[in-house]
């Protein structure tokens, strides 16, 4: 049965360790994804990681983009998220801040909370990184326990 593991990282630091402690506990390099708030910073942790490039995909746009183009008219424009890994088809170029739910209902989605489909969305306005993890039963779930509780200053979220 397939899980997901997702961290709020607050620094690209913060990513690029994580990720390569992950990696080397045995999780594939695809099991992973990033979001950030902009292209060029994921780049960055794409780079330094071995992870594909950043996606600006779809997101929900084809589905809500009328009422995304409303929101823009009337409010500040709103950010477009990047994303690396399996997760920029479905959330790279979600739009965040500004009043649009578009990566809170992506994540809502896919099985997320709504509280803490908040809680990342307001994480990625404040320049952190999003780290989703697959997982299933052959991953190595205690390794990457013991890893993390190394990083403290991390916020989990168990999906």
């Amino acid at each position: 049965m397939a899980k997901l593991l997702v961290m709020s990282l607050p620094t690209r630091q913060d990513a690029v360790t994580i990720i390569q402690d992950l990696l080397e506990s045995g999780v594939k390099r695809e099991a992973l994804s990033v979001l950030a708030k902009t292209e060029e910073a994921l780049g960055k942790v794409c780079l330094e990681t071995g992870l594909p490039k950043p996606l600006r995909g779809d997101g929900n746009h084809a589905l809500f983009h009328p009422l995304i183009e409303i929101s823009s008219i009337l409010e500040r424009k709103a950010v477009n998220v990047a994303a690396a890994g399996a997760a920029g088809r479905l959330l790279g170029g979600a739009e965040i801040g500004c009043g649009s739910d578009d990566l809170v209902t992506s994540l809502e989605g896919i099985g997320i909370p709504l509280e803490d489909a908040r809680d990342m969305e307001q994480a990625l306005l404040k320049d952190n990184y999003l780290l989703f993890m697959e997982g299933n039963e052959t991953t190595p779930w205690n390794a990457i326990g013991k890893l993390l509780e190394k990083h403290k200053h991390i916020t989990i979220y168990p999906a």
